[in-house]
């Protein structure tokens, strides 16, 4: 195997997949990263940890084809520090792989592409939407995403596509998001998914540089063999392990009306709400809101210390009315509206002891996340 690239175009890709990569991989073959040339002048780059595969082909000028397993962390590290000059690489008869360029090399060891788990392979055609919606759904969702490994069935997020919506939904018990956004499916076809949370990051990332790359760009979506889904945009693949398991009745949690609304400055919110979370409990950062027409007061209360903090807001009740919540939650949410760009963001509740909703003022349709209250 030998060929000649541009060390920042290597550099991009590696950043990509290296992520996919176990630091601490029980089988070795794992920390590796696959290597590939072809006659067709491409570099194939894979990487995987049996749950999630990704790859990447890039055209590059191949003077010998050959495959080769090579350490993936030692080689982005390498790929980071090259100069700005086009880099040889080329298989030498000790079995290394030679990294050349003017002023020096590196030689790293190599493993036969024999050992190397089977790449998964799509059964069809899947559907293409937007990468831009994809993307944003992900952003919109993904967070809620439970960090326990015993709730398997909520360990991902899950997404639904049939011919006119895309639908994304995450929780982890105590909180639900939701994003909706219209598309075009002209396949006849429908999904319904169940996406882990390291794919999610795996695939915002790759989605992030391909929108860069072209905002117009399309992804395709699809069920994989063996219980695997793939997505496959630009140049690159992402195959997944889908979760098995039956997720939540999440359209059950979803308030089907509000009592009461209130519409808030979101920088303003952040803010205040910031400075009360630092003398909240660290055991669920409770923070207490009363609001009242035009008013509300951010409080948080501790045997170590206390602080409060009053805001103007728009509101369309009467009289005072009390919220405790996780604060760190709601800081998720508005992380949420902050990469939207809305100067204000929107809550409804019914009372202080059922699930309140945080919204996008104009998009409630799209963007909703639902908290469940702090009892006491």
């Amino acid at each position: 195997m030998e060929f000649i690239i541009n060390p920042s175009l290597l550099k991009e890709e590696l950043g990509l997949l290296t992520p996919v990569i176990e630091r601490k991989a029980s089988i070795p073959v794992l920390s590796k990263i696959k290597m590939e040339t072809n006659v067709n002048g491409e570099l194939a780059l894979t990487a995987t940890d049996l749950d999630i595969t990704m790859s990447v082909r890039q055209v590059t000028d191949v003077l010998q084809t050959g495959s080769i397993l090579v350490e993936g962390r030692k080689l982005y590290d390498i790929s980071r520090e090259l100069p700005n000059e086009p880099i040889h690489f080329r298989l030498n008869k000790n079995g290394q792989i030679e990294i050349r360029y003017k002023r020096g090399r590196h030689k790293l060891g190599t493993v036969e592409s024999s050992q190397f788990p089977e790449v998964p392979t799509n059964k069809q055609a899947g559907i293409r939407v937007p990468a831009v919606i994809l993307r944003e759904a992900i952003r919109r969702t993904a967070f809620a995403v439970t960090t326990e490994k015993s709730r398997f069935t909520i360990s991902g997020a899950k997404l639904l596509i049939d011919e006119s919506n895309l639908i994304m939904v995450a929780t982890d018990g105590h909180r639900l998001s939701f994003a909706r956004f219209p598309i075009v499916n002209s396949t006849g076809q429908k999904l319904d998914l169940l996406v882990p949370k390291k794919s999610l990051s795996q695939l915002e990332d790759l989605l992030d540089r391909e929108i860069r790359r072209d905002a117009e760009s399309t992804i395709e979506i699809g069920d994989g063999a063996g219980n695997q889904l793939y997505f496959a945009v630009g140049n690159h693949s992402l195959f997944s392990r889908q979760i098995s398991g039956v997720f939540p009745n999440w359209e059950m949690v979803l308030p089907k009306s509000l009592v009461y609304t209130a519409e808030i400055s979101t920088e303003d919110f952040r803010r205040s709400l910031s400075r009360v979370t630092l003398t909240a409990d660290d055991r669920n950062y409770s923070v207490t809101m009363e609001i009242e027409p035009g008013r509300l007061v951010l409080k948080s209360n501790t045997p170590e210390g206390e602080a409060q903090e009053e805001m103007l807001c728009a509101f369309d009740g009467q009289d005072v009315h009390s919220l405790r919540f996780n604060s760190r939650y709601v800081q998720d949410f508005l992380q949420v509206v902050s990469k939207a760009g809305s100067p204000t963001f929107s809550f409804g509740f019914s009372d202080g002891n059922s699930p309140f909703e945080l919204f996008l003022p104009t998009e409630r349709e799209s963007c909703r996340y639902v908290l469940m209250p702090l009892r006491g």
